[in-house]
């Protein structure tokens, strides 16, 4: 391989071009090593700029220049996940913390409430409820405070029923107590007894119901009252 030959068969284009054989390469780069000057005499250095010319005339990187990295290669995102994941596992543990203090509070009022003794009586009340006939009322006849032993006197004298059954609910909750075979004294009043502490603060609906010989009950009267907190 010599100057002519090279010229003749286009060897520097098709060497640039990538098309050489892999012999005709190792040929050429093997004679411009043994003769540098030819890289001026074949107008190496001009064909390589205007190529280059070229790549930048069409936005193409030289084969040389840095690839641009993907924005999870930036320094600047490593550094921003690796925050966020601090902040995350910051905030798990904060929360795993406070789940925990939480299910002691639990635990803590779940026992409070199972061994809360009754609190006792300082005084004693004596309440003359006129009853609702037509269902329980809308609001308390009466509000009972902790410490309060209150017997609620309920006027039913207008009933021919002179036995009763008495149920205690608290409103929107369940059933308290069934307190069996009440009378009416000689005014016609039928008389409960009952500790407020022994209650819940909330309201309670008392139904009395009237009981005939066979022990079949009807209701014929409610009352409401209220245990303040």
């Amino acid at each position: 391989m010599d100057r002519e030959f090279i010229i003749k068969n286009q060897i520097v284009e098709r060497y640039l071009a990538g098309r050489l054989p892999p012999k005709g390469v190792t040929d050429f780069e093997k004679l411009i090593r043994s003769r540098p000057q030819l890289i001026e005499e074949l107008g190496l250095p001009d064909k390589v700029n205007a190529g280059l010319r070229l790549l930048d005339a069409a936005g193409i990187a030289e084969p040389w220049a840095e690839k641009p990295k993907a924005f999870w290669q930036n320094p600047v995102f490593i550094f921003g996940a690796a925050g966020l994941a601090a902040a995350a596992l910051i905030a798990c543990l904060v929360l795993a913390l406070q789940v925990v203090s939480r299910d002691k509070a639990i635990v803590k009022l779940k026992t409070d409430i199972a061994d809360r003794p009754i609190a006792p009586s300082t005084h004693k009340r004596t309440v003359l409820i006129a009853a609702a006939r037509n269902g329980p009322p809308a609001g308390a006849n009466v509000s009972l405070n902790y410490g309060d032993f209150a017997e609620l006197k309920v006027d039913l004298s207008w009933t021919r029923f002179t036995t009763f059954k008495v149920a205690i609910d608290r409103v929107d909750q369940g059933r308290v107590a069934v307190i069996d075979g009440l009378t009416k004294d000689s005014n016609g009043h039928v008389r409960i007894s009952l500790n407020a502490g022994a209650f819940g603060p909330g309201d309670y609906t008392v139904e009395l119901a009237g009981l005939n010989l066979r022990r079949e009950s009807l209701p014929v009267a409610w009352v409401r009252f209220n245990v303040a907190r």
